[in-house]
């Protein structure tokens, strides 16, 4: 395909909630307000508007930077629309059948797909190839599966390893799996000129909820907060998100960074699971982790692993930071003590991993060795590329 091609780009700012609907609807749609930074400095400058006119992804740096990799595609001609802005979805809808290509981002299916079921009929009226890239894919299952099935979705882009999908994906005959992780945007992650690294072993980021069914990333942040500094080790753990130029300064600040894979080993594509779950910890709020892997995990089998890489796997090597990562697959991206120091999960090896950690030479060897090889095969742009491949092979041979 010669010509650029034409591409509607659905993203969401925001999770869906009434409140955050109305905001960008009025103050972006109807009064056409782009950026906080365009209103008159006494307006800007008021800290209401900017909370209604932020960016709430900020502090979820994939949701952007998928979004940048896509309208940066020199092949793709992209409109941009926020699905909770409701005058400019209804206007990019009456022209589905303008574009070649429709993108769904994970941001809009991530937390709430109430938006996108209520206008499912609408983008069946397209005459491009539907794109949905699902986020969160172990929470609301069953409906992110019926809409990819209601829509007829050409492609499902997912963050999983190829076989755990098309399990999940199984009734979405119509559609094909991109296997399409997250991955590394080096125009953002690099190292801050001037910070040091004072910090061996960093952490900021959200607790897992119980509901995924296990705490494998908890128990190696709550052993270095507890006990990092018996192995000679200077952790920063703490909890909470960092909006993206924040976070990539703190990257810069540590030797290592901690985490593990992402997802649930408990894939389930009938969507009942984890409401369960949910429900049981609303009416018992004092349950603990051991409470409720009793009730809903110990005696369930593993069908088939969701556990995945994450951007947060990719952004570290960006900054040149070392990981330190529980022993996993890593969609075979990363592999154990090549592109990480490996952790194994009864935490036995901890001293070897301090040791490898205090050690400049392994160390550095290890974060060079692993930036290009990620640089090489795994930023956005790798990505955006193998997708719209994977799109216009599809056109020539339909």
């Amino acid at each position: 395909m010669s010509e650029r091609i034409r591409t509607l780009v659905l993203d969401a700012n925001g999770w869906g909630g009434w409140k955050a609907i109305a905001s960008e609807t009025v103050l972006r749609g109807m009064l056409g307000i782009r950026h906080v930074d365009s209103l008159p400095a006494p307006i800007r400058q008021l800290a209401p508007v900017r909370h209604l006119l932020r960016t709430r992804y900020d502090r979820l740096s994939y949701a952007l930077d998928w979004r940048d990799a896509i309208c940066a595609d020199p092949r793709l001609d992209t409109d941009l629309c926020n699905i909770l802005d409701l005058v400019s979805y209804r206007r990019a809808l009456s022209r589905i059948a303008d574009y070649a290509l429709i993108i769904i981002l994970h941001s809009a299916t991530g937390d709430n797909m109430g938006m996108l079921r209520r206008t499912a009929s609408r983008l069946q009226r397209r005459k491009g190839a539907l794109v949905v890239f699902v986020g969160n894919e172990y929470n609301l299952l069953d409906q992110k599966i019926g809409f990819i099935r209601d829509t007829g979705a050409e492609f499902i882009g997912t963050q999983l390893p190829l076989a755990s999908a098309e399990w999940l994906y199984t009734e979405c005959t119509a559609s094909r799996v991109l296997v399409m992780p997250h991955a590394l945007n080096p125009a953002l992650y690099q190292p801050v000129p001037g910070v040091a690294r004072v910090t061996d072993v960093g952490f900021v980021g959200s607790r897992y909820p119980l509901f995924i069914g296990d705490d494998e990333r908890g128990a190696i942040l709550d052993f270095l907060a507890a006990h990092g500094a018996e192995y000679g080790l200077r952790c920063d753990i703490r909890l909470g998100n960092l909006p993206r130029n924040e976070w990539v300064r703190f990257l810069s600040g540590c030797r290592a960074v901690a985490g593990a894979e992402a997802g649930t080993y408990y894939l389930d594509r009938t969507g009942t699971l984890i409401p369960a779950v949910e429900h049981y910890c609303r009416a018992h709020p004092d349950a603990t982790a051991a409470d409720i892997d009793a009730r809903f995990f110990r005696d369930r089998p593993i069908v088939m692993s969701g556990k995945a890489i994450s951007s947060r796997h990719f952004e570290p090597v960006g900054t040149r930071t070392c990981q330190v990562l529980v022993e996993g697959h890593y969609n075979g991206i990363l592999r154990a003590d090549e592109h990480y120091i490996a952790v194994r999960r009864d935490l036995s090896n901890v001293a070897d991993v301090a040791a490898r950690v205090l050690d400049e030479d392994y160390r550095r060897a290890m974060v060079e060795r692993t930036h290009a090889y990620v640089m090489a095969h795994h930023t956005y742009a790798h990505r955006v590329a193998a997708l719209v491949e994977a799109v216009t092979q599809s056109e020539a041979g339909s």
